[in-house]
């Protein structure tokens, strides 16, 4: 019984430990992703300036957890969950040898990005929703995927080779960028300016299992 409590112990503190090594890992990762944000509006601004003056690239920093992009009328909102999550026994993630061979590697931290329409946060709108473009989830090792459209599902799936740094953030930003382009692209405006974005989506393998 006294081994048993011992083992049940120790597995607590190891996860205990895992979750706050992920949490501090995260917030360093959202602070390196925060300044690929700033390199990106320092790098379109000039060209915009001259092939279209109207259009505004805005970094703004919005505190520890939450970060903006602007791009003109649409906002890119990037934001950390406070939260270590890890994921149920069927979800894919657990089901790879990766995982299997260390479960501690499962514990993630997420970071989630929206794009709202940028009247929406200048006029305060707080009825108006965003859309969910997908979720970044960053294990201890800094492995990483992606839960969210294509194409960032597609070339950020695999948590086990997938490893984050700036060079890496920079791909799914601008991956990101082509994907609000391609949302305006298709959105009907038959009934008028909308006044929010859809909050949500059905995400690759969100129809199997959520984080807990």
């Amino acid at each position: 019984m006294h081994s048993k409590l011992t083992e049940i112990k120790d597995l607590l503190c190891k996860k205990s430990s895992t979750k706050q090594e992920v949490f501090r890992l995260t917030q360093n990762i959202f602070r390196d992703l925060k300044i690929v944000l700033r390199e990106v509006e320092a790098e379109l601004n000039p060209q915009l300036s001259e092939d279209a003056p109207f259009v505004e690239v805005k970094y703004s920093d919005k505190g520890d957890f939450e970060a903006h992009l602007k791009f003109s009328g649409d906002t890119l909102v990037i934001m950390m969950h406070t939260n270590v999550f890890d994921f149920d026994q069927n979800h894919h993630v657990s089901k790879t040898k990766y995982v299997q061979e260390d479960p501690m590697r499962e514990f993630c931290g997420m970071i989630q990005i929206y794009n709202f329409l940028s009247d929406s946060i200048r006029y305060n709108r707080d009825h108006d929703l965003g859309y969910l473009i997908g979720r970044i989830f960053i294990n201890k090792e800094q492995h990483f995927f992606v839960d969210g459209k294509r194409p960032l599902s597609f070339l950020f799936g695999d948590l086990e080779k997938n490893v984050i740094n700036k060079q890496a953030m920079r791909t799914p930003v601008d991956s990101i960028n082509y994907i609000t382009i391609e949302q305006k692209n298709m959105m009907s405006y038959s009934s008028g300016m909308p006044t929010g974005k859809r909050l949500g989506f059905t995400m690759m393998r969100d129809e199997q299992t959520d984080p807990k």
